[in-house]
């Protein structure tokens, strides 16, 4: 069910920035960003919650630059 959610998270998403793309008037294209940016923070947490029960792994990230500048001096 979590990743049923999860891929309708994605579908509003990019609904939303379709919607936006091709909306003439800015007062809708703001309230279809503010929709999008809620979408967005509801599969994140989502995300976080499949990743602490184990359903879904961590996406590899990017080193922390400031911690292999230090190693380095």
């Amino acid at each position: 069910m979590m990743q049923i959610m999860a891929f309708l998270s994605t579908l509003g998403t990019g609904n939303y920035a379709t919607a936006a793309s091709a909306s003439q008037r800015s007062d809708l294209i703001m309230n279809y960003e503010r929709l999008s940016l809620e979408i967005t923070q509801f599969a994140k947490d989502g995300a976080d919650i499949m990743i602490k029960n184990k359903w879904l792994e961590q996406p590899p990230g990017s080193p922390n630059r400031d911690d292999l500048a230090d190693k380095q001096n």
